[in-house]
């Protein structure tokens, strides 16, 4: 808005304001004035008539309906009238004129109608003159004040009845002695009242409204003269200030402006050819301010990812910290086998956010061989980054070839496409990171990657190879952990651990979210329990080959030895160095547990030679149940018996999944944590996904004691039969 805008706005307001500030005053001093009059004019008009009225003639009017034809009665009545004819007429007319005397008949209100000038409106009224009780029409309404009667003096006050709203006057009629017999009253209509100071407020409306048209229309016009000139000048030094340098002012309206608007337009000119400069300048300043946000935000991201143990924990983070230096909608991370690369994970907003609420993408593992015509392929047997801005669009001549065939299955349409060779610090292909579909800020599709996503993913690719060489050593020793457990218990394979291992983390992150916890703390956790519950079952090393490895069902005792491989494992993290150590003790040590108390060993401590004792005869220890047993041991004794009762092994077929959900439905909130199997139930699409990924191993020669005996596959089932859907956002 201009300047001369603004202060005709300002001046309209002040008037407005005014105007009515004043018509509000104004009417509450003309409310007060109108009803002061009418109150003396009321007050006074009820002492001339008392002053008429003798006590004698009260005295003498008997009381009930022998009054009516009394003549002190006719008198008065006469007088009344008279009051009221004479009245009638004005801007505050009398209504009513009538004589109360003190009652006899107990009415509430203290005060009898004894004569009135005019018939009443209420239905308790029968006739002129005849006696009325007011306390049979009004109630407590109207009820006359003692203390104001006694006190001699005329007075006014508001009554309101069923007849309507009242400004009434009384006066006492006394003895010579001073005594209240009797009271005029004489009632004005309030809306009369309200009628005059209405109309008041009317002619005072108007008559503002006119004076404030007549100044705003003539300083209106005063102000823009004065005002043009000025608000050419400012419009100027505006649009100089937003980088509009190219303007410049006309002729000055007046001798006084010409030298002010030259030396503006001098300005101008001045400020026109630095303009370009310093717009170079400014450039060059975001370009190196954003490039080191971008490597300060890389370092971070190395910060970050060299906490995380696990390598597939670790892989879901590089992809999401990935697509965020680089703003991309989609993205998946391939690791190298021999000579093919394994699909890990894969991240696509577009997809995720057709899924119902609650829902994820479910990918199943898939191989591309390195030597194909794959763009992923490609990358990783030449060692070069491969940059596609149009993905339908490559040259018939490239080394490689974009597989329409998955946007079509997915629905998704891929445009750009990055792919980022993944290589040790001895110069070895370890796998492939692909981002898809760059994004501007508003959420837009950009085309192609710049020259700085690609030199940020460069530095970025360099910081994720060594935290994923760093993973892969810590899963090595896991495995070969595992792997000396599944020498002894063939049941322990590395397929079985990961599956417990990924259910385990499925069920922690939406039981971490139904509890609102801080999402660097589920970040952290999810990490430490993927490994940990890998290592579950890793005490089974100590546990004699004679009991492991028995075909048949073990007695007593040997039962009792074969549960102390729980304080075995916990003995083998006994140090508690580091956060994963109590983890894994944690859940080696209880996840034989029993949500309702009955599992092994109970409250134990591994590091009393007591205790080992009691574990080695059977783990007789106190109690443990409910919410007492570690959370993450509670997960992973879902996680471990839904896996054992689905997966196929020498002595039994696999389960239907209907039967292990309703064997894992019948023991919640018995052997298991209820809640746990409500989430098993919930994500069990997820679930599936992770048995898709880790096939089965070569099913073990003996069979595996299944927590603790609580429950035992039973007679052979056919397999499950299951129909996997192809993966929604495939590597190309």
């Amino acid at each position: 808005m201009t300047l001369s805008g603004r202060v005709k706005l300002w001046l309209m307001a002040a008037v407005v304001l005014s105007t009515f500030g004043m018509s509000i005053v104004g009417s509450a001093v003309t409310r007060r004035v109108v009803l002061q009059g009418i109150e003396e004019r009321v007050r006074a008009l009820a002492g001339i008539v008392a002053a008429g009225i003798s006590p004698d003639e009260v005295a003498s009017i008997p009381p009930g309906d022998a009054a009516v034809g009394d003549p002190a009665f006719l008198r008065i009545e006469e007088r009344l009238h008279s009051v009221v004819e004479v009245n009638a007429d004005g801007a505050s007319p009398v209504r009513f004129c009538y004589l109360l005397v003190p009652t006899r008949t107990g009415a509430v209100s203290g005060w009898d109608f004894a004569v009135d000038g005019e018939p009443r409106s209420s239905p308790a009224w029968d006739s002129p003159g005849r006696p009325f009780v007011v306390s049979s029409s009004i109630g407590d309404s109207a009820p006359i004040a003692t203390a104001r009667v006694i006190s001699g003096r005329p007075f006014a006050c508001f009554i309101e009845d069923p007849g309507g709203q009242w400004i009434t006057g009384f006066a006492p009629i006394r003895t010579s002695r001073g005594d209240v017999v009797a009271l005029v009253g004489a009632d004005i209509p309030y809306g009369a009242y309200l009628a005059e100071v209405d109309q008041l407020l009317l002619v005072s409306l108007v008559a503002s409204a006119l004076i404030s048209l007549l100044v705003f229309a003539g300083a209106s016009l005063g102000f823009h003269r004065l005002l043009a000139p000025l608000e050419r000048v400012r419009a100027f030094v505006a649009g100089v200030s937003e980088g509009r340098v190219e303007q410049r002012l006309a002729a000055a309206p007046s001798p006084e402006y010409a030298a002010l608007y030259g030396a503006l337009n001098s300005m101008a000119d001045t400020l026109q050819k630095r303009e370009e400069v310093v717009r170079q300048n400014l450039q060059l300043v975001r370009d190196v301010s954003k490039q080191q946000e971008r490597l300060k935000s890389i370092t971070q991201v190395d910060e970050s990812l060299n906490q995380i143990q696990d390598i597939d924990i670790l892989i879901e983070r590089i992809l999401a910290e990935a697509r965020v230096l680089t703003r991309c909608d989609a993205g998946s991370v391939m690791l190298r086998e021999g000579d093919d690369l394994v699909l890990s994970f894969v991240q696509n907003d577009t997809l995720a956010k057709r899924l119902e609420q609650g829902k994820s993408l479910i990918v199943k593992s898939l191989r591309i061989p390195v030597h194909g015509r794959s763009i992923a392929g490609y990358a990783a047997r030449s060692g070069h980054t491969v940059v596609i801005d149009d993905a339908y669009a490559i040259p018939a001549d490239k080394p490689y070839a974009f597989n329409q065939e998955v946007d079509h299955k997915s629905g998704y349409h891929t445009k750009s496409i990055l792919s980022v060779p993944l290589r040790s610090s001895a110069g070895r292909n370890i796998g492939v990171l692909q981002l898809l579909n760059p994004l501007n800020e508003d959420g837009t599709h950009r085309v192609g990657f710049s020259p700085a996503d690609l030199e940020s993913i460069a530095h970025f690719a360099s910081a994720a190879t060594v935290a994923l060489e760093r993973a892969a050593l810590t899963r090595s020793i896991v495995l070969r952990m595992i792997s000396m457990a599944e020498m002894r218990d063939p049941s322990e394979t590395g397929a079985h651990v990961n599956r417990v291992a990924g259910y385990s983390v499925i069920l922690y992150e939406q039981w971490a979210r139904r509890h609102a916890l801080p999402k660097d703390r589920i970040q952290r956790e999810r990490d430490l329990l993927r490994i940990v519950a890998m290592l579950h079952d890793v005490g089974k090393v100590g546990i004699p080959d004679a009991i492991l490895k028995k075909p048949g069902r073990l007695t007593s005792e040997e039962y009792a030895v074969m549960k102390t491989h729980t304080i075995v494992g916990a003995r083998l993290f006994g140090d508690r160095e580091s956060a994963l150590d109590q983890s894994a003790i944690d859940v080696a040590l209880h996840h034989h547990e029993r949500w309702d108390g009955g599992g092994y060993p109970g409250d134990v401590s591994v590091g009393d030679d007591q205790t080992g004792g009691a574990a080695a005869r059977g783990g007789e220890g106190a109690r443990m149940a409910g919410e007492a047993i570690p959370l993450f041991a509670r997960i992973v004794a879902v996680a471990d018996v839904f896996d054992a009762l689905s997966s196929k092994r020498k002595y039994k077929e696999s389960w239907p999944e209907e039967r292990v959900l309703a064997e894992m439905k019948a023991n919640a909130g018995t052997q298991f944590d209820p809640e746990l199997v409500d989430i098993l139930l919930e994500r069990i699409e997820d679930i599936r996904a992770v048995s898709f990924r880790y096939e089965s191993d070569p099913e073990p020669a003996i069979p595996p004691t299944v927590s603790g005996g609580s429950v035992q596959p039973a007679q052979q089932v056919a397999a499950p039969t299951r129909d996997p859907s192809p993966p929604p956002v495939a590597p190309s």
